[in-house]
């Protein structure tokens, strides 16, 4: 078995720290042998529209000069799941609490939830796919019976969602980022203990997984970058029991990096190997 395909990249396109170049990304994934892949840059709002104009326009010259590449080089988006409120808020204008990620503070508690896009934008942008995350909380409390609740809220948003192809990084947890939202300095993530996540919250993702066909995406932040061993245990193996039961698993490395090379995928493959996860079952369009 070896790693063959990624489908969570970001290009210097995106809306953040990234700094892939179209050519360096190519030239990387000839030399580690992915043969299929795709860009996914940072759509949170209607803000990030001008990064996926530039996006498409250097995959689109990319290609030209890449023809082999056509129908193994894919252009996607990652889509962040927003509040109505702040879609409201952007359209009018208002510039309080704006960061390139959104209206991060203030909003009303478990606020109704959306996509900042439509089918319109999916077909003028010609997005092959969409990486539908959870990025934030929607304002509501910080405690952890709140937060189970409204995680799980936003993933059931993004496994029934029409759009959406792989469900990105669950439980993905920015220590850094909930501190500023909630304006706390002590605030550690919750999800370490994998059990807090109840077997009917599990049960009822993985069947709207595999009612929806939308993939579930092992990303390396989550079993392999610090995180606790028994976490990363009862991780990959509910991972590897989504693939027995029949939802399709994706491979996303979420580079920021300038070089996909960053990625260790044969020593990552290796510990998928070891929770019986197989990979040459992986999700490719």
């Amino acid at each position: 078995m070896a790693i063959k395909s990624d489908w969570h990249i970001h290009t210097h396109c995106s809306c953040d720290s990234a700094c892939l170049t179209f050519e360096d990304l190519i030239k990387d994934a000839r030399e580690l042998g992915i043969t299929d892949f795709g860009v996914s840059d940072h759509y949170h709002t209607s803000l990030q529209t001008h990064d996926i104009e530039l996006s498409r326009a250097e995959y689109e010259s990319a290609l030209e000069m890449h023809p082999e590449l056509k129908g193994h080089f894919h252009f996607g988006v990652e889509a962040t799941v927003v509040s109505e409120w702040e879609i409201d808020r952007i359209k009018r204008g208002v510039k309080e609490n704006l960061t390139s990620c959104g209206v991060l503070v203030g909003g009303p508690e478990v606020a109704s939830i959306a996509f900042d896009f439509d089918d319109a934008f999916i077909e003028k942008y010609k997005i092959d796919y969409v990486v539908a995350a959870m990025h934030w909380p929607k304002y509501g409390n910080a405690d952890t019976d709140s937060l189970i609740k409204e995680y799980h809220r936003q993933y059931m948003f993004c496994a029934t969602n029409p759009h959406s192809t792989i469900l990105a990084h669950y439980l993905w947890w920015d220590e850094g980022l909930y501190s500023y939202f909630w304006k706390k300095t002590d605030f550690k993530n919750p999800f370490l203990d994998f059990s807090v996540i109840t077997e009917s919250m599990r049960d009822e993702l993985k069947c709207a997984l595999k009612e929806n066909n939308v993939a579930f995406e092992l990303n390396p932040c989550m079993f392999f970058k610090n995180m606790p061993q028994a976490f990363a245990d009862a991780y990959l193996g509910w991972a590897s029991d989504l693939q027995r039961d029949g939802v399709v698993l994706s491979f996303g490395s979420d580079c920021h990096k300038a070089h996909i090379t960053n990625t260790d995928y044969g020593k990552i493959d290796k510990i998928f190997a070891h929770y019986g996860i197989d990979s040459d079952k992986f999700f490719c369009l």
